[in-house]
């Protein structure tokens, strides 16, 4: 994987214990080993990365961890090539296993269908993005290396193009919408998001109304950054909380998890350069709640 953050402000082991989602002491006898290496050479946990440096995992499996391990169950493909996968997530399933939880996830799910990217391992093999466990809709992951690489370019380069569909409580004017916060975690709990002017990420959202119907609001959510809970603290900021979302929003007798899809991806093809569209059709909860404000 190429390193694209900003040169010689971020340490090596620091980098890689977000992105692997392993342990700094892993990753430091990882590093000392030479299991990964920088620009082909073994380098030390405190070396500052540089924009464009190299990251090669040497022996991925020895990154991985032997208990991630594949599952036969339920998976909604979209699309899918030598190269990607794109599929409709359900809601309730997490997107990749975590320290705590490694069964019953779409990545466990994935590994039994297919292979995927060695680049974040050893929960996150493929993932270049990634939705809550109560948001539905189109994910995509990478099934090799050089995918991958590609995908984590056009994210940060916003080259992909995003749309959800979010059901809110209120009349959500105007008619249309774009709106940029700065936000940060809460240092209360790190599990939150909180908007802030002076500090934090950009996050630039593009919100339309498709329709007002008995108090509530259906809307098309178009996330231009990627910023975790974006949507969901984006509109609670606004006064009109995503429904069924109990971190930043409001219960809702009318379903039972938060009130999002992620209805389209728009990217290039790793292999070919080719635009596509991926669409994922909304589950049955979602679909009755909008087809009768719609």
């Amino acid at each position: 994987m190429i390193y694209e953050g900003a040169g010689g402000k971020e340490r090596t082991d620091r980098y890689l214990r977000e992105h692997l989602n392993i342990s700094r002491e892993r990753i430091k006898e990882f590093l000392r080993s030479g299991s990964i290496l920088v620009n082909g050479k073994t380098v030390s946990p405190s070396r500052l990365l540089q924009s464009g440096d190299e990251i090669t995992i040497k022996e991925a499996s020895s990154i991985r961890d032997p208990l991630v391990r594949p599952e036969c169950g339920h998976i909604e493909i979209i699309y899918e090539d030598s190269d990607i996968i794109a599929v409709n997530k359900p809601a309730g399933i997490i997107t990749h296993p975590t320290t705590r939880i490694l069964t019953g996830t779409l990545v466990n799910f994935l590994l039994y269908h297919t292979t995927l990217s060695s680049i974040g391992m050893p929960y996150r093999p493929g993932v270049v993005h990634r939705l809550d466990k109560e948001t539905s809709g189109a994910v995509v992951f990478a099934k090799n290396d050089s995918s991958h690489n590609s995908l984590v370019r056009q994210f940060q380069n916003r080259e992909v193009e995003k749309e959800y569909i979010a059901v809110v409580q209120g009349d959500f004017k105007p008619l249309r919408l774009q709106v940029e916060f700065t936000v940060s975690p809460d240092r209360d709990n790190r599990t939150r998001m909180e908007v802030h002017y002076l500090r934090g990420k950009k996050a630039l959202t593009v919100i339309e109304v498709l329709n007002h119907v008995d108090g509530l609001s259906v809307l098309k959510v178009k996330p231009v950054t990627g910023r975790t809970h974006q949507i969901r603290i984006t509109l609670a900021h606004l006064g009109y909380p995503v429904i069924g979302d109990l971190k930043y929003g409001v219960a809702s007798n009318l379903i039972d998890r938060v009130a999002l899809h992620s209805r389209r991806i728009t990217l290039s093809l790793p292999s070919t350069g080719e635009k596509i569209t991926f669409s994922a059709s909304l589950p049955a909860d979602l679909l009755t709640l909008v087809r009768e404000r719609l």
